[in-house]
């Protein structure tokens, strides 16, 4: 809990600075942002028999550190901190074999469905293009990135109310490529899994491992 508390007060101070579109002493503009976004899950996997069962879905919130490329400000790297939540609604379930570690199967006889739910620190990075100016508010945006992800609370519950904390199932590194693109505030968001999240997922009747992995599709939302 200690390091939660840390880790956001970081997070705070950083955001006290993370709201401008100011020139700095070399005459380059910073765009400074905060973000938020919500995007739908589509769950791509390699085994046949995975599904999803409802809705899956993603929220971020987060702050960007811009730094010119160019005098002119249309080129900039962007450096954040964020947190993002996001869920798979599945027929995935855990499984005990004796002392074993647990292992994630598909269920396809019981109907009940399951809930993974994932919080994570995330630390963006990406490539900003934009036709701004100093004095332009309102403009034409292309970024382009990657997400290192940190998992710092992962639940699984069953549609029976069952919850199991599962954050040691989980990887505590995790990548994410993604893509925004808009005019102003209104951003279209695409996103995709670069690694499993979950470690440990096998096939029932082969025991062999396979692969779930998120694509996101939806809206970020930049504010100066």
């Amino acid at each position: 809990m200690r390091k939660l508390l840390f880790i956001f007060f970081l997070f705070a101070q950083f955001s006290l600075t993370a709201q401008s579109l100011k020139k700095d002493k070399t005459g380059f503009y910073r765009e400074d942002q905060i973000y938020t976004g919500f995007s739908f899950i589509s769950l791509e996997s390699n085994n046949k028999s995975f599904s999803q069962r409802g809705l899956s879905s993603h929220f971020q919130i987060g702050i960007v550190r811009d730094i010119p490329l160019i005098s002119s400000g249309k080129l900039a790297i962007g450096v954040g901190l964020g947190y993002s939540y996001q869920n798979y609604n599945s027929n995935l379930i855990r499984f005990n074999i004796d002392n074993q570690d647990p292992i994630f199967i598909v269920n396809n006889t019981l109907k009940q469905k399951s809930k993974l739910a994932f919080n994570f620190i995330e630390f963006p990075i990406s490539l900003r293009w934009r036709n701004s100016s100093i004095n332009d508010y309102q403009f034409w945006r292309v970024y382009s990135g990657i997400k290192f992800q940190r998992n710092i609370l992962s639940k699984l519950k069953y549609s029976s109310n069952e919850i199991k904390n599962i954050s040691d199932e989980v990887n505590k590194w995790n990548k994410d490529l993604y893509l925004s693109f808009g005019y102003n505030t209104w951003n279209f968001y695409f996103s995709y899994g670069l690694n499993q999240i979950i470690k440990n997922l096998r096939d029932q009747y082969s025991n062999k491992s396979f692969e779930v992995k998120p694509l996101k599709i939806g809206l970020i939302f930049y504010i100066l």
